[in-house]
Parts: structure tokens; C-alpha cells; sequence
């Protein structure tokens, strides 16, 4: 049992990110006391003497600075040398960013008390609940907040799970006080996902076949989709979405039974923006299948809302209970229901609260399609924070790692470059016993080219 003396400031902010990194990530019993004052500190009632102490910075913050930019970390951030302390924690790189923190870095009296001027718990807490997205109001074409504005990019350690690093230092720290000190471990996972966007091509007429055709010699530099165009035309004229090039859902399915894992599909039961979203419907006869084979052969179903519900509890709600429906009267169930935001438009916190009010148990929404990385800072799923009602949402965050349009749009001359990139991420995400998300399109394994690549990721490899 750990005791956390701290100050009174923020009390369910603290409650949260104690909760998650204590409780769900070290697997440690704690309990905490509240004071007007003072720093924050780590003991064991049962030992009394020995005491970590962690710098209190975010949680500082002036209640009239909570939730703006005058509250962001102040750039450059520092780093800290950890390998020049006695600490040895995993980490990508001994020189670990300081996102929030104050001198001196480390300090340590022997055998009673270890001083860290990393503030761990404040920096968690920014990057799990995704601060800087509300006091940030920069914004992509699609509403978004992008890649490059985010704290990680700029800084440049977006590939880094600097969250499961920050864990790593606490677990140091509390094992050089306390030798023998027992916390949790976990184990890797992969992870597949699919937004189902189009589970057949689109009507394709003669002229924008060939239009395509020119789009994939020249722009996408794949000649192996031309004969997907070709494909496409000859499934549509007999009026067989089952010879369509986008039906790679057996193909997806092959390969994550070949590795003993389980793909997740997220349809779309909605309609919200012609201009983007499909018009497909989970009541066609074939579409009905496909659910029916996925569910039959052990995979999962999930929700994959349409373009304008991410401002809009009333649609996600509607739209989950669509896809409920249609799973009932196929007399398919599950113990969990996920998915992912359309166009990954996401907004903090109206998007999760709107999650966990139509009942959903994750989310997977959290990744750019420009960027690959750990927007969350974090390898693990975890569970949401509301920043604006100051409480814990029955909801779990499922953080996006890699859309497979963040690195495989370099066309071929890149695809040992994407593979390497896909493969750090994963290795990353290995060393901390996480779990690596992956996204991939079934409308991205039309071509030899794509479906090679999709196996040699699945597989772990970093070159064909």
C-alpha cells in the first residue's frame, strides 16, 4: 500500500491519473491524502522513513490558466540524461523529454528519499487526456487537430511512448527506495483494425476507370492496381460484389488466423455527408453475409461512425443502435463494442462523452492519417478523462498507432522504408508489453503490392 501526500489542488484530475498509473498500470494499492501544501510524496506507511518526491507542476496551474495556452509546456522542452542517474528504467533513449518539470531532475539522499523533478504524474495526465487538443485551437480542413501541432511532433518524439517511459521511471524509482517492491507486467499484443469505408469499390464508369488507371501509374505508382480498375468494372457489370477487388475481407482474415490473432471490422450504418461518407447498406443481403462470416470465423464487429457524428451524440447514438440491430437480427453478439471515428475526426472532450453515452466500451479514434506515432502518449488502453466535466467516462481509449496511409503512400520505391517504420513502432510497443495498433483498409489491399506488404507488417518483418 502506497500513501500519495499532496497538495488539494485538482482533486479529481489527481484522482484519475493516480488511479491509471498506480492502479491499472503498476497494479499497486494506494491511497491518498490531501493538503494544502507542500510537495508531492510518495511512502509506504509500513516503512515510514523512506519518501519519493515528484515535481507538482501542471497541477499548479492557476485556475484562471486551466485549459489555455498559457498552461502548454514552455518550448524547448528539456531533457534529462537518465543514464547519468542510478535509475534504470526502460526507455527508448536515455535522454527523455521533460514535459513538465523543474531543477534539479534527480536527487537522491541513500536509503531515504529520491527527488524527481520530472513531473510525472502531471505529464501523464497532459498527454492521456489530451490537453493540449482543448487548449490548442488549431485545426485541419476537416476540423481536426493535426499532427503538426501537436506538442510530441514538434518536439520530435511522436515515436516515442513517453508515457510508458515516465511508468518505467516511476517503477525505478520506487524499486531503488524499496527493494523487492512487486509491480505489474504485461504482455504485447497486436492489434488489427479495419475501417470497412468501402467494403466494395465505388460505380465506376468507363472514362473514370481510366482516369484512375492514370492515377495509379503516375500518382500512386502502382501499376498492380490497374488491373484492380479492370476488376472492378467486370464485378460490377455481372452485378457480383463478390469478385470486387475491395473484398479483401477473407484475404484479412486468412492472415490474422494464420497468427492466431483477431481482426476487428468497424461498418458504418449511417450517413451523415454524401461527399464522404459510403452508401452501403448493413441491410443488403450481401453485406449481411460479411457480418455474418466475420462473426462465425471469431473475428470482431465494430462501429465506424460517419463524417459529422463527431460533434453529435444524438447520431452516434442512432448509428450504434443501428448496427445493434442489424447484428441482432443476424443473431450475432459480443462481450465489447468498439470502433473508430470516421476521417479519425475526433473532438476532446465531445466525442468520448459521446461514446460512453451510447454505451460503446472503446474507442480507437486517437491516431493521424498523416503521422505515424502515439498521440496518446501511451501504448496501452487506457480509460478517458471528460477535461470539461472533470470525470472518469466509462470508456476506454484504444490508441491508434499506425494508419497504414501514414506510411505506405510513398509509393513502391518506399515500401522497405514503410515496413521499417511499421516495425520500430511495433518493437517499441513490444518493449513495454503494450499493444500495437494497426490500421489497414480493406479498399488498401486491391493490389499484389499492397496485400505483400499487409502480410510482411502483420508478420513483424521490417523488409520484404
Amino acid at each position: 500500500m502506497l500513501l500519495i501526500k499532496h497538495p488539494d489542488s485538482y482533486p479529481a484530475e489527481r484522482a484519475y491519473v493516480h488511479e491509471v498509473v498506480l492502479s491499472e498500470f503498476l497494479g499497486l494499492r494506494w491511497r491518498s491524502e490531501a493538503r494544502p501544501e507542500g510537495p508531492v510524496e510518495l511512502v509506504a506507511p509500513a516503512d515510514g522513513q523512506r519518501r519519493l518526491r515528484i515535481a507538482d507542476v501542471l497541477f499548479s496551474t492557476r485556475p484562471e490558466q486551466w485549459l489555455t495556452a498559457a498552461s502548454l509546456p514552455a518550448r524547448p522542452l528539456a531533457r534529462w540524461d537518465v543514464g547519468a542517474s542510478p535509475l534504470a528504467p526502460t526507455l527508448v533513449s536515455t535522454q527523455l523529454p521533460i514535459v513538465y518539470g523543474e531543477e534539479p531532475l534527480y536527487a537522491e539522499d541513500p536509503g531515504r528519499s529520491i527527488s524527481l523533478g520530472v513531473d510525472l504524474l502531471g505529464s501523464i495526465f497532459f498527454q492521456l487526456s489530451r490537453y493540449e487538443e482543448v487548449a490548442h485551437n488549431e485545426r485541419d480542413q476537416h476540423e481536426r487537430f493535426p499532427a503538426a501541432a501537436m506538442l510530441a511532433r514538434q518536439e520530435g518524439f511522436l515515436d516515442r511512448p513517453l508515457v510508458n517511459e515516465y511508468v518505467e521511471v516511476l517503477r525505478s524509482a520506487l524499486t531503488r527506495l524499496w527493494p523487492g517492491f512487486s509491480t505489474r507486467r504485461r504482455s504485447f499484443a497486436l492489434r488489427l483494425s479495419h475501417d470497412v469505408d468501402w467494403p466494395t469499390h465505388a460505380r465506376l464508369s468507363v472514362p473514370g476507370a481510366g482516369k484512375a488507371m492514370l492515377g495509379d501509374l503516375v500518382r500512386r505508382r502502382d501499376p498492380g492496381l490497374v488491373p484492380t480498375r479492370v476488376a472492378t468494372l467486370r464485378a460490377q457489370r455481372r452485378r457480383r460484389p463478390s469478385e470486387d477487388p475491395y473484398n479483401t475481407f477473407d484475404f484479412i482474415m486468412d492472415q490474422s488466423e494464420v497468427h492466431g490473432l483477431r481482426s476487428a471490422f468497424y461498418f458504418m450504418s449511417g450517413r451523415s455527408d454524401p461527399r464522404y461518407d459510403s452508401t452501403y447498406s448493413l441491410q443488403s443481403d450481401w453485406v449481411s453475409a460479411l457480418l455474418a462470416r466475420v462473426h462465425e470465423r471469431g473475428h470482431e464487429i465494430g462501429l465506424h461512425p460517419s463524417y459529422s457524428t463527431f460533434r453529435d451524440p444524438d447520431r452516434v447514438h442512432a448509428e450504434f443502435g443501428a448496427l445493434l440491430r442489424a447484428c441482432e437480427r443476424l443473431h450475432i453478439s459480443q462481450t465489447a463494442w468498439g470502433g473508430r471515428q470516421h476521417f479519425l475526426r475526433w473532438e476532446n472532450p465531445t466525442t468520448w462523452r459521446a461514446w460512453a453515452r451510447a454505451g460503446l466500451d472503446y474507442d480507437s479514434s486517437l491516431g493521424f492519417s498523416d503521422a505515424a506515432g502515439f498521440r496518446c502518449g501511451v501504448c496501452f488502453e487506457y480509460p478517458v478523462f471528460d477535461l470539461h466535466e472533470r470525470r472518469e467516462l466509462p470508456l476506454r481509449e484504444r490508441p491508434l498507432i499506425v494508419m497504414e496511409m501514414a506510411v505506405i503512400d510513398g509509393g513502391p520505391s518506399r515500401d522497405s522504408e514503410a515496413l521499417s517504420a511499421i516495425a520500430l513502432l511495433r518493437e517499441r510497443c513490444q518493449r513495454f508489453g503494450g499493444e500495437f495498433t494497426l490500421l489497414w483498409h480493406n479498399s488498401r489491399l486491391a493490389s499484389p503490392r499492397e496485400r505483400r506488404l499487409y502480410a510482411a507488417a502483420v508478420a513483424g518483418n521490417s523488409e520484404f
